[in-house]
């Protein structure tokens, strides 16, 4: 297989997964279409980038965690698609995950052995996310290339693609205001390096992950009472620290919290 076919069969992978995504569907007009962002809503992109961030760490934590190594026994090996597969159930979120693996040929492989090179991720998360601070129904599609898997092998490099959806009710950036949004967002990841060693505090050394969102901004949590839309493209460049920057639209700055979780304005 060629990279070129691999390249294709990953973004037709991602299509499907999103037409089966939880909370995906057909966006409704919005009253006041393409807001221009001010620093009130930018605080509410940089909120929501948090909770999608979230989704992707759980896919990076789980590649990551079986990559160099047989698959867990918790995961089914299903011979006839070459691959092991598993549904994983954490509080309201329900994870479908299938893992491959190719050799150096770019051969699928019935499973890992010592010939692996690349570990292929690929994950539908939906369900309902409830903490401190929001309330969201969820609905994730990702697919995670994974290199630097071999024994002898000391940094993990990672390209992603994931699409998700939020019908989400949080706190505004300030704590003062509650907000809804119905959010759609594509993400590219690309080149993100990590050590395979010290994983407690082991944060991107580079590469970048690029989102691209459409939002509705809600009267009410339903998708129907829109006030406005937002578009935004969102960049996040990995510096080998716990809080890379992050950039909305050229103009809006933050810094992702890797410890908390959170987005902070700078």
């Amino acid at each position: 297989m060629t990279p070129r076919t691999y390249r294709s069969l990953f973004a037709v992978t991602l299509l499907a997964l999103a037409l089966a995504a939880g909370g995906c569907g057909k966006s409704t007009s919005p009253t006041n279409p393409n807001t221009t962002l001010d620093q009130t809503s930018a605080d509410d992109i940089a909120v929501q980038t948090g909770v999608a961030l979230g989704q992707l760490g759980l896919d990076v934590a789980g590649a990551t965690g079986v990559a160099g190594s047989p698959a867990p026994t918790r995961l089914r090996f299903t011979p006839a698609r070459a691959m092991w597969d598993t549904t994983i159930v954490v509080g309201g979120l329900t994870a479908t995950v299938s893992l491959e693996y190719f050799d150096a040929q770019d051969r699928l492989l019935p499973g890992y052995d010592t010939t692996a090179v690349r570990l292929v991720w690929t994950s539908h998360i939906y369900g309902s996310l409830t903490t401190e601070r929001d309330t969201a129904s969820v609905g994730h599609a990702g697919s995670l290339d994974l290199r630097g898997i071999r024994p002898a092998d000391t940094l993990f490099t990672i390209n992603a693609a994931t699409l998700d959806t939020l019908l989400h009710k949080f706190r505004s950036y300030d704590g003062t205001r509650t907000r809804y949004f119905y959010w759609n967002s594509s993400m590219t990841g690309t080149d993100v390096v990590m050590r395979r060693t010290g994983l407690a505090d082991n944060w991107p050394l580079s590469g970048t992950l690029t989102f691209v969102v459409r939002a509705d901004r809600l009267r009410t949590y339903s998708r129907g009472d829109v006030e406005a839309h937002l578009n935004a493209t969102v960049v996040v460049t990995f510096d080998g620290t716990s809080h890379p920057p992050v950039v909305i639209n050229g103009t809006w700055h933050y810094e992702w919290d890797m410890v908390n979780g959170s987005m902070v304005r700078v």
